[in-house]
């Protein structure tokens, strides 16, 4: 006991002084805003993310890519019997086949915004849903590039206020 009591007395805490902290907090709320600013650019980018499933007899499902015009999806759908329809952003609902068991579409965008593909599967087997589409991020994604942003300025605040005392 004595011998930690005599490694603690010896413990060194280095002083920092108050140009490391005032360029280090300035450095780290730029990196955070830089980092947001890059995440808003990519996020309003549209990427090519591929398509690849398999959906059970009796479900359903959506894809619900957010796209901009010019932007392409192409998508196959094999296996079981199937019912497939597109919601355009103007809200529109055109059915695209009904009851098939192969279908390929190729959408190009003619507006920009979300399109909802869904695919029914009736049948008593499963089907299999492969292609790409081109998205963006959606709005929703914004709130954490601003709080990233908001945490930047705030530590830059701090940094500027070590510097000043």
């Amino acid at each position: 006991m004595n011998l930690l009591i005599a490694y603690h007395d010896f413990i060194f805490i280095p002083m920092v002084s108050k140009s490391v902290y005032f360029y280090g907090l300035l450095i780290a709320g730029v990196i955070f805003i830089a980092i947001a600013i890059l995440s808003i650019y990519y996020s309003n980018s549209p990427v090519k993310v591929d398509v690849d499933g398999v959906i059970k007899p009796n479900s359903v499902d959506i894809l619900s890519p957010n796209m901009e015009i010019g932007n392409t999806a192409f998508i196959t759908v094999s296996g079981s019997l199937f019912n497939m329809s597109i919601t355009y952003p103007n809200k529109t609902i055109n059915t695209l086949t009904e009851s098939s068991s192969n279908y390929s579409l190729n959408l190009i965008a003619k507006e920009a915004g979300e399109y909802f593909i869904e695919i029914n599967n009736i049948g008593n087997s499963d089907i299999l849903v492969d292609g790409y589409a081109f998205t963006k991020a959606s709005a929703f994604t914004l709130i954490g590039q601003i709080i990233l942003i908001i945490t930047g300025v705030v530590i830059v605040a701090l940094g500027i206020r070590t510097g000043k005392t």
